[in-house]
């Protein structure tokens, strides 16, 4: 039995994965910002000590990051997906945010 296409994404939930490991289950909702995702995420490890909420995150689906002005469903993202969250400073990466 389906609801109107209007609650299709409904109930669904997606996977994100902090760096330590540690999961959240949060709804599905197309059309809410990848930043929306990201925040209330990192908020919620950061209340149980799985990450520094005060260090910049990404959240990367596969190896992709994701653009956190885009919507989940703009960012190909659907429902039961797991994403990672991700520093945005990466040791080793040539850059190491700028300090010497």
């Amino acid at each position: 039995m389906h609801d109107s296409h209007e609650h299709s994404d409904r109930g669904h939930d997606i996977t994100v994965v902090a760096p330590n490991g540690a999961k959240l289950a949060e709804s599905y909702h197309r059309h809410e910002r990848v930043a929306e995702v990201l925040e209330k995420s990192v908020k919620e490890f950061g209340k149980r000590g799985d990450l520094d909420p005060g260090v910049p995150y990404l959240l990367v689906l596969g190896d992709s990051p994701l653009e956190n002005g885009l919507t989940l469903e703009e960012a190909h993202v659907k429902a039961h997906d797991t994403l990672k969250i991700r520093s945005k400073k990466i040791p080793g990466d040539g850059d190491a945010s700028g300090v010497l």
